[in-house]
């Protein structure tokens, strides 16, 4: 269960009680997933919360989108449910909410009102073979499930007081998260709310939203804190698209260049009345419809209307693109009465896009991609379903055949293939197998199978942060009149007497690989990122595009170079970059100390490393193994842009260092020695390096 447990950033990072910062977050017991199968890692815990309020950050992101860019574009979020009661005869506002504004040590727990069992943790499944947590039951790549409920006054396990939660509706939620690697919905998260009325009294005139606190801000250059961090969002909502969205007005000048939007998807019973709010942060001044609701009443009334009904749509459009710090409510109702025993099933979208153009505008093609990304959403959602009329028609496919709608169906791409890349000198060749080619799509019901594509990314782009993968080959069925139609020949391995075979390493590997292809004329010592995907044929008739599995499944960096050398065949030891320019593109004036990368090569299969100051002190001593990951240069990598999510291979005669000395100091700028012994030879060799500011 949540234990009341807050980390604050305190008073200090925000220039006292006048700033009223954002850094106070409620940590549960369970806060420390977020979805990582796809392009957006969202923070949700087992209490009913998103976002991470940036507690743990950056190591726990709160809602990135892309990976790796740390742009970051939540502070918080969470469900809000509100009704009519009966209590003590007399009809009584009830609104219990999963997350509101918080400012100040005073209030922590004030509007966290779902609590859970305190053996409670949150559950994880996929549906993908490959996933530990594989489970048949499992809707999509990434499940999360959690239970809560509103039902206490106290915490139940320090039985400290919930401030203003004096009307608890009686509710039990049970929340599923679902998340998807595919290229075309791997940039939002469905959040499925089952709500249950366990009181022995009904509920009426219900209503259900989710509240979301969204900043959208390049955290390389603005870390989150202080109140000018969350004061440049600008705000809009689309009721045709039952949608609330926010982006960057004001702050990061195109480097925070994407949308953060709730969208509601339906429920059970239908509901089709979505209303719309946004208020300033903890603001108790001014226009109603701009103050931060303090009472269940006020909760109340923003649930079932939009800006209190003070405000036309288009008023409240004119004051919401302006930059400021703003909370946002989409929600939906009002359901029938809720009897005791009775369920109602809400689903709403976290989702984000990318936002071409002027970076401070808003209008129809900014949001061309935002309204894409919305579309896959609901298509996830309607399932079966495909029209989204609610009722399965004669020309939709009847999974059950039973007559029922399916929810949470895409359509698929072929799988990913079982891919093993091998790094040679200025060489990746990627080896794969051919299971995709046998792949069915439920919704067109049948083989859809097309090619492959290969991609690799620029080294040159990726040491400035922005690297990203390029299309380099393309392979696909013959004869069809589709694509490149050139076929597998050339890339099919065959043995000697040029037969095709399945091919086995000898290290015990058991898938046996079909087809290779050679990245060659690499530059070794410099990173790269290689991905394959499998694409199917797509069914016009159907409108089902042509789909590609995620390049996220197979990605992988690789850092090139020659394999492990017995060092009786070299003179002495490789260094590079040398000299170490600080401000040279290696370095790049990155904020953090460890964001260096200096390079040793020609290295054996286990050696020691030593580095020496010309007095003879020790700097620093490395431990290096062949096929290991060679890696005190973690930091660096997260400056450029690469998650821990992307696993990276290096050559096995490759080192790298990050320039931090035993000491847990920067390394100062001079001559410095370096001494390598082989572990099996004894052998030694030598090299020199040296830092230049």
């Amino acid at each position: 269960m949540r234990k009341f447990l807050w980390c604050v950033v305190w008073f200090i990072a925000f220039g006292g009680l006048g700033a009223q910062p954002k850094g106070t977050f409620l940590l549960g017991d369970d806060a420390t997933h977020y979805t990582n199968v796809g392009n957006i890692l969202l923070t949700i815990s087992n209490f009913g919360t998103i976002g991470s309020g940036f507690v743990g950050w950056p190591q726990q992101p709160s809602c990135e989108y892309p990976r790796g860019s740390k742009i970051e574009h939540l502070f918080l979020g969470g469900l809000w449910v509100g009704g009519i009661k009966t209590i003590g005869g007399n009809r009584v506002y009830a609104v219990s909410t999963g997350a509101v504004d918080v400012s100040s040590v005073r209030d922590l727990a004030e509007g966290f009102e779902f609590t859970v069992d305190p053996s409670a943790r949150l559950e994880e499944r996929s549906s993908l073979p490959t996933s530990p947590f594989y489970s048949p039951q499992a809707i999509s790549h990434q499940d999360f499930l959690a239970d809560f409920v509103d039902t206490n006054t106290r915490d139940p396990l320090t039985q400290q007081p919930i401030p203003g939660h004096r009307y608890p509706l009686g509710i039990a939620v049970h929340m599923e998260s679902y998340a998807w690697n595919y290229p075309f919905a791997d940039y939002f998260v469905i959040l499925n709310y089952t709500i249950r009325n366990v009181s022995d009294t009904p509920i009426d005139s219900l209503y259900v939203g989710l509240w979301a606190d969204g900043v959208v801000r390049n955290t390389r250059l603005r870390p989150p804190r202080g109140s000018a961090f969350f004061s440049a969002g600008g705000n809009g909502f689309l009721p045709e698209h039952r949608l609330i969205y926010e982006w960057d007005a004001a702050g990061d000048h195109g480097l925070a260049d994407s949308y953060f939007a709730v969208k509601f998807l339906g429920s059970s019973p239908v509901v089709d009345s979505v209303f719309f709010n946004n208020w300033q942060f903890r603001n108790t001044t001014g226009d109603l419809w701009n103050q931060s609701p303090q009472t269940d009443e006020a909760k109340y009334q923003r649930l079932r209307s939009s800006y209190l009904n003070q405000l036309t749509y288009e008023e409240a459009r004119q004051i919401l693109k302006t930059p400021s710090n703003r909370s946002q409510l989409l929600s939906v109702g009002p359901f029938p009465r809720l009897r005791p025993g009775d369920s109602i099933n809400v689903v709403f979208a976290v989702l984000c896009a990318k936002k071409p153009g002027d970076p401070a505008e808003d209008n129809e093609q900014t949001r061309k991609i935002l309204l894409r990304n919305a579309e896959w959403a609901q298509r996830a959602y309607n399932g079966t379903d495909v029209n989204g009329n609610n009722v399965l028609d004669s020309n939709e496919i009847d999974l059950r055949g039973d007559g029922s709608i399916v929810r949470y169906v895409l359509p698929t791409p072929p799988p990913s293939p079982a891919v093993r890349f091998e790094v040679g000198d200025g060489t990746v060749t990627v080896y794969w197998n051919d299971a995709a080619e046998q792949a069915r799509d439920l919704l067109i019901n049948r083989k859809h199978f097309e090619g492959y594509r290969l991609y690799r990314s620029n080294p040159v782009e990726e040491l400035s942060g922005e690297g990203k993968l390029h299309l380099v080959a393309q392979f696909d069925v013959p004869g069809n009149g589709l694509f490149a139609d050139n076929g597998f020949e050339a890339i099919r391995i065959r043995d000697e007497n040029g037969k095709p075979i399945r091919y086995y390493f000898e290290d015990g590997d058991t898938v046996g690989y079909t087809y290779k292809y050679e990245f060659s004329n690499l530059l070794n010592g410099w990173i790269y990122r290689f991905a394959l995907t499998s694409f199917s044929s797509g069914d016009p008739d159907l409108k089902v595009p042509s789909l590609e599995s995620s390049t996220l499944a197979t990605e992988v960096l690789i850092i090139p170079g020659q394999p492990p050398v017995a060092l009786d065949t070299v003179e002495e030891i490789g260094i590079f970059p040398n000299p170490y320019y600080l401000s040279a593109v290696w370095d790049r004036s990155f904020s953090s100390p460890r964001a260096k990368r200096l390079c040793f090569y020609n290295l054996p299969q286990r050696a020691e490393i030593l580095i020496y100051a010309p007095s003879g002190d020790l700097v620093k001593r490395l431990e290096h193994q062949a096929g290991l990951q060679q890696a005190d240069m973690g930091e660096w990598l997260t400056q450029i842009g690469i998650t821990a999510e992307i696993p990276l291979q290096m050559a096995g005669s490759l080192h790298c260092w990050d320039l931090i000395t035993e000491g847990d100091l920067e390394l100062a700028t001079g001559l410095y020695f370096v001494v390598v012994r082989d572990l099996d030879t004894g052998i030694r060799r030598y090299g020199k390096f040296l830092i230049v500011k």
